[in-house]
């Protein structure tokens, strides 16, 4: 390697990973994202991972603190205010503060008010360092409120896609800053003040008063009101003193008394240093004096002043209020001190000694000057008075200062403690001689290294106040050392479930699952044989066991090879479960339950849609179930028996008059550690057989097509339900009629040719048949039919969107289009995967079809606002159909091709179908006024039970009417030219698209429709509009705008035509 001075490359740089930006650069004026801070000698290129990075969020009353795990401080620091929630070029700051009402005085200020601004700000400006996911962790108070934690989960498994969040407990990350194991920590926040008690990291018990923040600018408010004297809302409602500038004043001045039981006691045996003043001065510890306050929020403007005792009678007031009786106060509004001291007396003496000693204050009230000394001095006053008896009161007081009950006390203590003594000193005897008989067995080095060794002294029952550097930096400590979290949320359940998602590893109820399984097999239960030590009936039961087990496992085989035959036999019948799905791709959530309990009209719907293969579908789902919950059965009896063995063996004197306790009593240990193992053999062997039933439950209810709408006709023949326009009235030359000019009404093909437009030759050459080329006025035809398509679209509220060409496979197979021909050809076109990409398991990628697939696609694995329904988006793009089947003439040209531009219209409406109906009513109108603008003879029909997609239950087409077709006899000339969709949930469900209404997760409807599709509709323009005399298309009035004002087409060509017909005559 060279080592000459010439500059390094920055990306093979190692030390411009670590480097840490200095004071002296400045931070440039546009928003951005700052850069990671590493540390310099233990950073290395692989920290910047985003596997490894972990960020954490904790949220409060009125602040948010983001930051990533291994920091020492966050990142972030968010507070909450009309600031924060003003965009950039917004300058009211610097103008009059505008009247509030008074409920809104503090609501500004405030996080927990189910919205998460400052959170999107932490995270996006902070933290946004590239799109990968990032694990994150949560740090709440544990009572947080279920609403808040379901907006904070969605704002990050929606916005950010988070694979999994973790939650964490304030108070225990609070005492893991601090180093300890167990504590008591005192949160003085803003809207009250929560004391936990923290043994061994878990939360022992929770206690709260109202006492907090709020509570003391409120007291604050009204001291200074009182002393500017007036009313307290002038006539707009204005506060006499504004929260910010009320704020700013308990920030600054406010402080706290000493206690008047201040304890005497010390902790070291140090001497007080006396400091030497004069006698006739008045000892005080007391700050005396004015502060001179400026209110630039009073009307008028002034300067006010305030004592300092007076502050101080505020704090008193509103955290200690020693003016009145203990009795007076109910549980929600306890001063902090009596609040403390209840919560230690309610504890366990073994937590509480503990506990005491390890006293953390967090919040922002703790803050106050001399407030946290005023606590634990009050606390120790009451601990001196009352000890910690539960009982208190004037009997008590003069049962405890009775000195002859304490003699009488003492003395009955003394006789019982030397009738011990006497009794157990024959046992000490005898054991002082079996020692001596013994020979010592302690190793002298050993004893001298113990007893050099230094002993840690572990304070308990006294009361101390130690420090933490608070609850983000334990959390982040936490998360670095890789260390789980005691509840997590994984994204897709929290999608698929809500808040039930959560899980707590170590809180694994075994009974209670076997509960729940109980409920589910409660029809199938039958008794089992007991289990005896007796050789040939342990074999005879594992012998029986495994047959079982081998028995479902053939049937669950055969099974699924007989579906695999029947997959590879029929090659049009490529399905979802076909398709790869990655581990990425959005969960089906299927409802197989409504399969089991309707076998037979999902069988209908297979044979009356020519679905035959599926046909069978619904009874293997029954089938395949009943094996299901044989395995479950099976699996709940060896778990029973498990759960007994292992019982036995963790404590092998456990007394119980079970009659199973005393069949395992009889084996031996080494019986017992054998069936165990068995049994935890032949669970694995039936777990296995129970996922493998319920996926293929699962990809056979994939295939089955949705159901078919009471609106649909049944059979193979469509019903027409209405004309568009009056038909064309042809002269006594029109083909197909006998006529003798064949040239008078001919097809697209030749006029577009003749005219110079079309050109399929030349695309023949450069990709194939099927493709084409637009010239001139034909290419700006089209643009203006795309462009008056989405100006009807947008006129009716419809919202514009440019999708992608190419999606995933498993996309385009979850919205079920899978058009089908009479030859079983494939038809879509897939784009191939290099070898490497095929071994990674990368999704698979194909050209969209339409633009349906990509906008139903948008909202996969997502959930949309309830209000936000009916969503109704329009799109443009090139589609992309491989229609490999037999070509005909009256399918030559633009009617079927391979690429093509296409106007889509797709919606999600809510799960009605009143609703549903609306907006397919909706999109059919449109069709309507599209068509019937241009001029186009049409017809709406209702297509039939066969005709229908997978998707769909009901579809309804309009059939354009092209004059060449007529002349070959097809169809009598009609053309599909568009079409329309209704899925109910097919598509979202098999998306993960979901949405809440009434507080309940469900599934919304799905609406696609066919705005415009340019090929059908360009063709039926040049056929229907060609004049033969002048050798012209006319333009319909409504695209003329788009046409520079055209009227026809081939305007410039009419001198040539001219001149070929006079030479021809």
């Amino acid at each position: 390697m060279s080592s000459g001075s010439g500059p390094a490359l920055a990306h093979r740089s190692v030390a411009s990973i670590r480097s840490v930006p200095t004071q002296s650069q400045q931070p440039p004026s546009t928003p951005h994202t700052p850069p990671r801070t590493l540390s310099s000698s233990y950073g290395s290129p692989s920290t910047i991972r985003a596997d490894d990075d972990f960020v954490l969020l904790e949220i409060g009353s009125r602040f948010v603190r983001a930051g990533f795990a291994g920091d020492s401080l966050p990142k972030a620091v968010l507070s909450c205010g009309p600031e924060q929630h003003r965009r950039v070029g917004d300058f009211r700051a610097w103008q009059e503060p505008a009247a509030l009402a008074s409920d809104a005085w503090a609501a500004e200020h405030e996080v927990w008010r189910y919205d998460m601004p400052s959170l999107l700000i932490a995270a996006r400006r902070y933290l946004l360092i590239d799109s990968r996911p990032r694990r994150m962790g949560l740090v709440l108070d544990p009572a947080v409120p279920v609403p808040l934690l379901s907006t904070v989960l969605d704002t990050l498994f929606n916005s950010f896609q988070s694979p999994i969040v973790s939650l964490m407990s304030s108070p225990t990350m609070s005492a893991v800053a601090a180093g300890v194991r167990s504590a008591l920590v005192i949160d003085m926040g803003w809207a009250e003040t929560v004391v936990t008690s923290v043994y061994e990291y878990r939360e022992v018990k929770t206690t709260r008063t109202v006492r907090g923040g709020r509570f003391l600018l409120d007291k604050l408010y009204k001291l200074l009101h009182n002393l500017l004297g007036g009313d307290e809302f002038d006539g707009k409602g204005k506060r006499a003193v504004s929260f910010d500038e009320c704020e700013d004043i308990l920030c600054r001045l406010m402080w706290c008394r000493a206690s008047a039981f201040k304890s005497s006691h010390r902790q070291s045996t140090q001497l007080d240093t006396v400091e030497e003043q004069d006698e006739s001065e008045a000892e005080t510890s007391h700050p005396t004096g004015v502060a001179d306050i400026p209110l630039r929020s009073a009307t008028p403007p002034s300067t006010l002043q305030v004592p300092f005792n007076r502050l101080a009678d505020v704090c008193d007031d509103s955290f200690f209020d020693p003016s009145a009786s203990p009795s007076t106060f109910d549980d929600h509004e306890l001063p902090v001190h009596l609040l403390v001291y209840h919560h230690l007396l309610q504890l366990p003496m073994d937590v509480r000694a503990v506990c005491m000693s390890r006293i953390m204050f967090t919040g922002g009230c703790s803050n106050i000057l001399g407030i946290r000394e005023r606590i634990v001095h009050d606390v120790t006053s009451i601990v001196d008075k009352r000890g910690w008896a539960p009982v208190s009161g004037k009997g008590v007081d003069q049962l405890r200062n009775n000195l002859k009950l304490r003699k009488a006390s003492i003395q009955r203590s003394s006789i019982a403690s030397t009738a011990t003594s006497e009794s157990s000193g024959e046992d000490q005897d005898a054991a002082r001689s079996e020692s001596a008989m013994s020979e010592p067995s302690e190793d002298a080095i050993e004893a001298k290294i113990a007893r050099n060794r230094p002993v840690p002294h572990q304070l308990q029952g006294q009361l101390r106040v130690i420090h933490s550097l608070g609850a983000w930096a334990g959390a982040s400590l936490l998360c670095q050392l890789k260390i789980p979290a005691m509840a997590t949320v994984d994204r897709e359940l929290w999608l698929q479930q809500g808040a039930n998602g959560a899980s707590r590893p170590s809180d694994v109820d075994t009974k209670a699952q076997q509960r729940q399984s109980n409920r589910l097999q409660r029809i199938l239960l039958r008794p089992q044989p007991k289990y005896s030590s007796n050789t040939s009936d342990l074999q005879a039961m594992r012998s029986s066991s495994r047959a079982q087990t081998a028995a479902m496992n053939r049937a669950l085989t055969c099974l699924h090879c007989r579906n695999l035959r029947l997959k590879t036999a029929a090659a049009a019948a490529r399905g979802f479960a076909d398709t790869k799905r990655p581990s990425s791709a959005p969960k089906p959530i299927i409802d197989v339950k409504h399969i089991r309990q309707n076998p037979e009209l999902y069988e209908l719907t297979c044979v009356e849609r020519n679905y035959r293969r599926q046909a069978a579908h619904p009874a293997k789902i029954i089938e395949l179930h009943s094996q299901w919950k044989e395995l479950q059965r099976q699996g709940r009896s060896l778990r029973e028996r498990s759960n007994l063995l292992r019982k036995f063996l963790a404590n092998p004197a456990t007394s119980s008059g079970d009659d199973d306790i005393q069949d395992v009593r009889q084996m031996t240990r080494e019986q017992v550690q054998d069936e165990a193992r068995w049994l935890k053999g032949e669970l694995s062997g039936i777990e296995k057989g129970e996922a493998e039933a319920v996926g293929e439950m699962e990809a056979l209810a994939l295939e089955m097509p949705n159901l078919t709408s009471d609106e649909t006709p049944r059979g193979d023949e469509a019903v027409l339900l209405s004309y568009i326009n009056e038909p064309p009235t042809f002269g006594e030359d029109a083909p197909g009629e006998g006529g003798a000019n064949g040239d008078a009404w001919r097809s697209h093909v030749h006029i577009g040719t003749e005219l110079g437009i079309l050109d399929f030759a030349g695309a023949a050459t450069a990709s194939g048949w099927g493709w084409y080329y637009l010239l001139g006025e034909a290419a700006q035809l089209e643009q203006a039919l795309v462009q008056y398509a989405l100006a009807v679209a947008t006129r009716h509220g419809w919202t514009q969107v440019s999708p992608p060409s190419m999606v995933y496979s498993h996309i385009g197979a979850a919205c079920g289009f899978q058009p089908r021909d009479q030859h079983g050809e494939q038809q879509v076109y897939a784009v191939a995967q290099s070898p490497a990409d095929a071994e990674r398991g990368v999704p698979e990628l194909c050209l969209a079809g339409t633009s349906e697939i990509p906008l139903a696609g948008m909202k996969a694995n997502a959930t949309i606002d309830a209000e936000d329904l009916p969503m109704k988006r329009v799109a443009v793009s090139r589609c992309y159909r491989a229609e490999a089947g037999a070509r005909g003439a009256d399918t030559k040209g633009l009617y079927r091709v391979h690429e093509f531009t296409k106007v889509e219209m797709f919606a999600w409406t809510a799960p009605d179908e009143d609703e549903a109906a609306d907006v397919f009513e909706e999109m059919l109108d449109m069709q309507t006024e599209i068509l019937s603008s241009l001029g186009l003879y049409c017809r709406v029909l209702a297509m039939p039970s066969t005709d229908l997609g997978a998707s769909a239950t009901r579809k309804v087409d309009m059939e354009g009417y092209f004059p060449s077709r007529r002349q070959h006899g097809s169809n009598d000339g009609w053309g599909e030219l568009t079409s329309a969709s209704l899925c109910t949930d097919y598509q979202t469900r098999r998306l993960a698209t979901r949405t809440r209404i009434g507080g309940r997760m469900t599934f919304p409807f799905t609406a696609n429709g066919t705005a415009l599709a340019v090929p059908r509709v360009l063709a039926a323009l040049l056929e229907n509009g060609w004049d033969e005399e002048t050798g012209t298309v006319t333009v319909p009035e409504c695209l003329r705008a788009w046409m520079d004002g055209k009227d026809r087409i081939g305007e410039g060509k009419r001198g040539t035509r001219t001149r070929k017909s006079e030479a021809e005559a």
